[in-house]
């Protein structure tokens, strides 16, 4: 157990609960080891735990009318997962992979919606989370319907420079909505503006 109020300790969303709300927490809540390559859920499932992501990167994606696979997102430490749809004990829209070893704390759900009723604070930090969430996919689609190839890479380097050194060019291709071809060729062409700078284990701004 004490690994797991040391885990809770560091996430934002319980950040404001005292020692014994913790305890009280762990109590319903379990943390599961994965591997590279596993799936934590399949689009339809109904979860019956708030997952949040303690370690690793997960990718979670669905399928357009023609089977592509489509990338929403590449989540890591400390991420809530399918949080809204988990609450509403609705199918979860879409399925999520490790791409590296990880781990994720399981809360039990049924454990979770009884203690929130007692901790209304927490229910408000959840509320606040959801609103983030909305805010920032709203961002996203203006940025991604605005912005050149260019911009787009630049932006997810920007912003993602712990994450991008987990993924591949593929993997970041398809976050972007962009073929590998094409991120590869504006890659080059930023280097070579001196707006992007090549390292050992990738890129980064410059």
């Amino acid at each position: 157990m004490i690994q797991t109020i040391d885990i809770l300790k560091k996430i934002k969303l319980f950040s404001s609960l005292s020692n014994r709300e913790l305890e009280e927490l762990a109590d319903i809540t379990s943390l599961c080891p994965y591997q590279e390559g596993d799936t934590l859920f399949f689009a339809g499932d109904i979860s019956k735990s708030v997952l949040i992501l303690t370690q690793g990167i997960v990718s979670i994606f669905k399928h357009d009318g023609k089977g592509n696979e489509v990338v929403i997102g590449y989540f890591h430490r400390y991420s809530l997962l399918a949080e809204a749809a988990t609450l509403r004990h609705t199918p979860l829209p879409s399925t999520a992979i490790f791409h590296t070893d990880g781990a994720v704390l399981k809360i039990s759900l049924e454990g979770f919606e009884n203690y929130l009723q007692n901790h209304p604070k927490l229910a408000y930090e959840i509320i606040q989370s959801l609103l983030e969430k909305i805010e920032l996919l709203q961002q996203n689609i203006h940025f991604n319907l605005a912005s050149s190839s260019k911009e787009k890479i630049l932006n997810f380097y920007s912003k993602n420079p712990k994450l991008n050194l987990n993924l591949k060019q593929y993997e970041i291709a398809s976050i972007l909505g962009m073929t590998p071809e094409t991120l590869s060729r504006n890659i080059a062409s930023l280097v070579n503006e001196k707006k992007l700078l090549q390292t050992k284990t990738g890129y980064t701004i410059a």
